[in-house]
């Protein structure tokens, strides 16, 4: 088929049906590629990750983009500079890792860090505020999804502070899995 663009004979063969057929199959394997790398990517540490139990205070549980969740707060998300990082500055935006140490049932922040520790667990997080007396952290673990009447009820007996479990990769990712329930009028099961 010949066109004609300012005078300019364009010549263009029209796209056979086997390559249509290949692109377009690209195409859809791309894209399930994406998803399936996402999906490893969010469950990879639950697969492989060591669990460990962090205190949390909740916050609001619903939006209405996102669904039903329980907005959580983690004792690691506020960090104090002096005792954690006495001689390294963070900024915002900058990655930052945390090494935890266990005590009494419960991983504690040990040293803040813009280095991935060589040993020891810790996990992965983004700094969001600086202040010069401390940091706030996000991990990407400070929302935890449910079904609404879980939700709800996590909010009503959860007010003061919780435990979560969380799974924690190698690389220091992180992903909530489950809530533990401390109070004895807890109406949440108990994982």
């Amino acid at each position: 088929m010949t066109q004609f663009k300012r005078g300019i004979a364009v010549v263009s063969k029209p796209v056979s049906k086997k390559l249509s057929t290949i692109l377009i199959a690209l195409v859809i394997i791309l894209q399930v590629s994406i998803l399936i790398v996402e999906y490893l990517g969010s469950v990879w540490p639950i697969w492989y990750g060591k669990a460990v139990v962090l205190e949390t205070q909740p916050i609001d549980p619903r939006s209405l983009f996102r669904g039903n969740y329980v907005r959580l707060n983690f004792d690691i998300n506020r960090l104090e500079q002096d005792e954690l990082m006495p001689d390294n500055l963070l900024k915002v935006g900058s990655v930052a890792y945390l090494q935890l140490k266990e005590f009494d049932g419960v991983w504690r922040p040990v040293k803040l860090s813009s280095q991935a520790p060589e040993s020891g667990d810790f996990i992965r997080g983004r700094v969001r505020e600086a202040y010069p007396s401390h940091y706030r952290l996000d991990y990407g673990i400070e929302a935890f999804f449910m079904p609404k009447e879980e939700a709800l009820t996590l909010q009503n007996d959860v007010r003061s502070y919780s435990q979560f479990k969380v799974y924690i990769s190698k690389s220091g990712k992180a992903r909530v899995n489950s809530v533990l329930c401390i109070d004895e009028n807890c109406t949440i099961p108990r994982n």
